[in-house]
């Protein structure tokens, strides 16, 4: 079985995702890269820096800096790399495809997708195919709050694997480096059951936080209507998983009202994003699952109600 070595990383699309996980594994041993436009100065001046913030008290109770090994606002300037970190809204991966074509050594680098949603993997298969391709699907509270700056109000846990699991090896190695750089991450044996799960979450909450007003996750679950719709909108994920042949329990779906309490009065990524009028991830979010859904034969018309809501807001 073919070993991977990623001391070379690279980072495309440093917003809260990618700025916290890339300045968590950086390290003298781990080169890490940034191709960056609006944050460049900040980056190159400071290099990532992350705050990890009670969300009960909002006091900063660790902070993080991590030095950077190249940081540029145009791929030609950069090398080959091991891995390459693909953070940004998958709104913009028609644009990324040149930028990647420069960093991106067929047959070796890995490209690791975290964004939210269903087909990104697919997507870039299509223009890497001799590459391993990952997604990570990140469990976690995080916001940009300044250029090059993130805060961390829930840790959380990151599970990444292979587009049709064919990568085992290579996303092992990554689960490797996440955890020896403390951040909880397994391996998703079963990429596409993973991807249905945390839909169960990014669906709702995302989506209500957005139809119903520009709305905090805890306004949400403050109102019997919204949780009610929130839970239709699982079970509707829950039922076009179980026709794609994955199990999702009663506990799994449960926990996620719980662990949306815990968050506080959050604002999901895709409600910052509307907010700032910023594109949002309509079709991987809401457009592919309900599709998939409905040629599987579920049941989607809570998800079909919401995605031409969005629709018409977007």
């Amino acid at each position: 079985m073919k070993e991977f070595d990623l001391g070379r990383w690279t980072l495309v699309g440093p917003g809260a995702v990618g700025l916290y996980y890339g300045g968590r594994i950086a390290c003298p041993s781990r080169k890490l890269s940034v191709l960056a436009r609006s944050d460049a100065a900040a980056l190159e001046a400071h290099g990532i820096r992350i705050a990890m913030v009670d969300p009960r008290t909002s006091e900063t109770v660790e902070s993080i800096q991590a030095t950077l090994d190249h940081v540029t606002r145009d791929a030609k300037t950069m090398g080959p790399t091991d891995c390459v970190i693909i953070a940004a809204k998958s709104t913009v991966n028609e644009q990324l495809i040149d930028s990647l074509k420069s960093i991106v050594e067929p047959g070796h680098t890995v490209l690791l997708c975290l964004q939210n949603g269903m087909g990104n993997a697919e997507f870039f298969a299509k223009h890497f195919p001799e590459n391993p391709i990952l997604s990570g699907l990140c469990f976690v509270c995080v916001n940009r709050t300044a250029p090059g700056y993130v805060e961390n109000y829930h840790p959380g846990r990151v599970e990444i694997g292979s587009l049709q699991d064919r990568w085992p090896q290579a996303a092992q190695t990554v689960v490797d480096v996440f955890n020896h750089s403390g951040i909880v991450t397994t391996h998703a044996e079963k990429l596409d059951s993973a991807l249905w799960r945390k839909l169960c979450w990014n669906v709702p909450f995302n989506g209500l936080a957005i139809a119903a007003g520009g709305i905090t996750t805890d306004v949400i679950l403050s109102n019997p209507a919204l949780v009610e719709r929130a839970r239709k909108l699982m079970e509707e994920v829950r039922e076009a998983a179980t026709l794609a042949g994955h199990r999702i329990s009663d506990k799994f779906i449960d926990g996620q009202f719980s662990v949306t309490e815990k968050m506080g009065a959050y604002k999901p990524s895709s409600l910052i994003d509307y907010l700032a009028q910023r594109p949002v991830e309509l079709e991987s979010i809401w457009g592919e699952p309900l599709r998939r859904g409905q040629v599987l034969g579920a049941n989607m018309s809570e998800l079909e109600k919401l995605y031409q809501e969005l629709k018409a807001l977007l």
